[in-house]
């Protein structure tokens, strides 16, 4: 792995994926999906971000012909800390919805193997988790018969493009039809398409004929809105997931990172998480022993350690977590809390909800009859309460709000929804 910079690049990853969610659906239950040429660990990984074997990881290109979905319970302090502090009956995590999608092949946008069954599923999801072999192995086979990322990030990124030229190419004629209907013209009749159109076509085809996904490009708002309608696959955010082998991930580098790292900013940039199946395989086969797993991690760092790597850089731990979060900030997720003696939930919004919205997902009728939020914000309950199961000194402290309709939640609001829907009178 490359060292570390100094400078936090952290907003600029948030601008990128909300440049990328813009083209997404707007609601609350999206899903990612594992993208890849067979055998580059994409049943394994899934299985992992749910700790539970649900695909069958078979060595095989094609054991993955139905997509597989799980639910993956969002790694998250916040939650943790509310819910060992009321300790309630109930206690319910936010999850992230992942689809574990076949193998696709060189030709896959032809109906090369199974492509077409496949493309139709990346187009159901709303993310991509591109999974990238950088680790060799006599007994896991490559489809190509060689490891080389590059040419597999090249044969992805160029079915998934051409699938789009193809929907590209009808979309004129749509748009045409659309306009003739609103205009009330005949199928005959030349229809004028809009500028806005014209150019979101011309910009598109541009950046597909340059293999680069269209969620990349510079486009105007006006631009967006008429690309949502097109359905194109790569107007979805994209982390690039690269899984090395065990010793590599561990001494924190690979002679494929700079290679994949240059490829990924060529081709319009995106985050890129380096992981290891084999390493996380090993450390969860270990679950039911604690004190194995952290002997494990230790016998793991103090490699890192002889290998030349030293404080933070040297430690070794499981990157599941970060997958998983990363996956729910590709998609704009975030979580607000409702706690109390009885249940402690996180609920799942995007990224700009506004309050009776957010009450939505609890109820319809919450958002119906919306009145107010009483909202107070994480840090503050934790800097306040003082152990007690309660907002009474959050209250006192003044850190408790009244919200209206317009308050914007924030991630980690802690929320109490207050709502009066009266049924209709009897006639």
């Amino acid at each position: 792995m490359p060292p570390k910079k100094k400078k936090d690049s952290s907003l600029d990853d948030d601008l990128g994926l909300m440049k990328a969610a813009r083209f997404g659906r707007v609601k609350n239950d999206l899903s990612m999906g594992f993208v890849g040429l067979p055998n580059v660990g994409k049943s394994t990984l899934t299985n992992l971000l749910t700790g539970a074997m649900h695909a069958e990881a078979a060595n095989y290109p094609f054991c993955t012909i139905e997509p597989n979905v799980v639910r993956c319970i969002v790694p998250d302090k916040k939650f943790e800390y509310l819910a060992s502090t009321y300790q309630p009956p109930s206690v319910v995590p936010a999850v992230l919805k992942v689809v574990d999608i076949a193998g696709l092949i060189k030709g896959a946008s032809e109906g090369a193997g199974l492509g077409n069954a496949f493309l139709s599923h990346i187009s159901a999801v709303d993310g991509i988790f591109h999974l990238v072999r950088a680790f060799d192995s006599d007994e896991v086979i490559h489809v190509d018969d060689s490891v080389d990322p590059i040419r597999d990030l090249e044969t992805i990124q160029a079915e998934l493009c051409l699938k789009d030229q193809e929907f590209l190419s009808k979309v004129l004629d749509k748009e045409k039809e659309r306009v003739r209907k609103e205009k009330g013209l005949s199928r005959s009749a030349e229809a004028p398409l809009s500028e806005n159109v014209q150019s979101a076509y011309t910009k598109c085809k541009e950046l597909l004929n340059a293999n680069t996904p269209v969620q990349t490009g510079d486009f105007k708002d006006s631009e967006v809105e008429i690309i949502k309608d097109w359905g194109l696959i790569t107007t979805k955010p994209q982390v690039y997931v690269v899984n090395m082998s065990q010793k590599n991930f561990i001494r924190k580098g690979s002679k494929w990172l700079p290679k994949i790292n240059e490829w990924v900013q060529a081709h319009g940039g995106g985050q890129i998480i380096p992981m290891s199946c084999e390493f996380e395989q090993n450390l969860y086969d270990l679950k039911d022993d604690p004190e194995q797993q952290k002997a494990f991690l230790q016998q793991c760092t103090d490699e890192a350690k002889q290998m030349g790597l030293k404080g933070p850089q040297a430690e070794v731990k499981s990157v599941i977590p970060r997958i998983i979060r990363s996956g729910r900030a590709a998609l704009c997720l975030q979580s607000f809390y409702t706690a109390g003696p009885k249940e402690v939930r996180a609920w799942t919004i995007q990224k700009g909800t506004l309050a009776p919205q957010a009450a939505g997902v609890i109820h319809s009728d919450f958002e119906r009859g919306f009145i107010k939020a009483e909202v107070a914000n994480f840090d503050d309950f934790k800097a306040l309460h003082q152990g007690a199961a309660s907002m009474a000194k959050v209250k006192e402290a003044g850190k408790y709000r009244q919200e209206g309709k317009t308050y914007v939640m924030q991630e980690g609001d802690i929320v109490v929804f207050m709502h009066n829907v009266t049924a209709s009178k009897k006639k």
